[in-house]
């Protein structure tokens, strides 16, 4: 996706990323309520932290299997995020942004 690069780019060291998310939890956790989508929980993590295990996504994401799955292809989809195999570890596979 031409231009994603620009859109995908935050400032890690702001303070307020990790406070969103961490209220995002929090709420959770007191109300059962989500402020973000499984797809920006994800978006967010990649953004701050770098490539991802898909497993370690899947936890981020707090979707069931299925529904990780379908978070997955809609962020494929628009071109937003890459899946690649794991160098160490064949069976497993990495969540990265696409650039």
């Amino acid at each position: 996706m031409k231009g994603s690069e620009d859109l995908l780019t935050i400032d890690v060291g702001d303070s307020r990323w990790k406070e969103l998310i961490d209220f995002d939890a929090k709420l959770f956790k007191t109300k059962n309520i989500r402020l973000l989508t499984p797809e920006a929980r994800v978006l967010f993590q990649l953004m701050m932290s770098g490539p991802l295990r898909v497993n370690e996504a899947m936890q981020v994401a707090a979707t069931s299997y299925k529904g990780f799955y379908a978070v997955m292809d809609r962020l494929k989809q628009a071109g937003l995020v890459n899946i690649s195999t794991d160098d160490k570890d064949h069976r497993a596979r990495n969540l990265s942004i696409e650039r």
